[in-house]
């Protein structure tokens, strides 16, 4: 399994004329579902007067975890085109909320599929991806001579300074975030320094949704 994601660069607003209704796309990064339901009762909030306010997320790294709303538009016309737009950037850790003023015109259902899932996509593809990667935290406890080990160790594993801190006291202690990828290699080699009396201890964290 890769440990590499996608998800939206920025957030964005952006937004369509389609038959004298008004389109809305809200783009949301949304790490977690308390925080994508959270955004979407202020945007739906701050959007009252609106006819709908329909969405679609997805969220997790390892496990995925998506939903999606008609908010009231006939079912399948709204949630699952928006949630279909996100699938095809292949993102996730992503909320859209497409906002609808009603213009007056009726879109029928094909209309109403085509100008969600369009609006969803045009917001989506102005927000950008920028990949990320599942990371696992670690904090390892060493003599001062294994330091430079220990950095040759991480570079070689796309584990640079920003992921990366060091303590200095009577011994070093590293905290590291590594890509899910070089997990096996980095606990190898920390089992070997360990039983060969090279480095104090170490011990694995908590994975981190990525950066």
């Amino acid at each position: 399994m890769s440990d590499l994601f996608i998800e939206p660069a920025r957030e964005t607003v952006t937004e369509a004329k389609i038959q004298k209704s008004r389109f809305i796309a809200h783009v949301c990064i949304s790490t977690d579902e308390t925080r994508a339901r959270e955004r979407i009762k202020i945007i739906s909030s701050e959007h009252r007067q609106a006819n709908h306010n329909c969405w679609a997320y997805r969220v997790g790294t390892l496990k995925r975890e998506e939903y999606f709303s008609d908010d009231g538009e006939p079912a399948g016309t709204a949630g699952k085109p928006i949630l279909g737009a996100i699938l095809r950037q292949e993102m996730t850790n992503v909320l859209v909320v497409v906002t609808r003023y009603f213009g007056g015109i009726k879109l029928g259902v094909r209309g109403l599929i085509e100008a969600y899932g369009n609006t969803a996509s045009e917001g989506l593809l102005a927000s950008g991806k920028i990949s990320r990667r599942i990371r696992t935290t670690y904090e390892v406890r060493m003599p001062y001579d294994m330091a430079k080990l220990m950095d040759r160790l991480l570079d070689s594993c796309d584990t640079g300074v920003e992921f990366r801190t060091s303590g200095y006291g009577a011994d070093v202690t590293v905290q590291c975030a590594v890509p899910l990828d070089c997990v096996q290699k980095v606990e190898s080699t920390l089992d070997e320094w360990k039983n060969a009396r090279r480095i104090i201890d170490w011990e694995r964290n908590s994975g981190t949704p990525g950066v």
